[in-house]
């Protein structure tokens, strides 16, 4: 299982913090196709919310989380980052941009739709 902290802009501007627990690799599949997605499909707030609600923990972060996604619902783009927790200083760093994970993924998505 691997964790991902997200930070989300919804597409009223307001912004939120929260953790998808579950198979959050894109190549998973799961956060893709169940959260991302469809979070970028919708353009009503208070729908997103509440699909954000459904699939993740809200207003935390988890220092074991292995990735850091950005979720902007305003301009439907997404990126992904490794996710590093100093324990030391107990503070998060945004690490390698792992982005083109998510979007050869979509890609694949794409060309099996364009397929049937």
């Amino acid at each position: 299982m691997t964790r991902s902290n997200l930070h989300i802009t919804l597409s009223n501007g307001e912004e939120i913090i929260c953790i998808a627990d579950s198979s959050s690799a894109p190549e998973q599949g799961y956060i893709v196709e169940e959260i991302l997605l469809p979070l970028l499909a919708l353009s009503n707030s208070t729908r997103e919310l509440s699909l954000i609600k459904k699939h993740c923990t809200m207003d935390e972060r988890r220092a074991n989380a292995s990735y850091r996604y950005y979720i902007n619902l305003i301009t439907k783009t997404v990126t992904m980052f490794e996710e590093n927790f100093n324990y030391r200083t107990e503070r998060f760093r945004k690490g390698k941009d792992l982005t083109e994970r998510y979007t050869r993924y979509v890609e694949t998505l794409n060309v099996q739709d364009h397929e049937k």
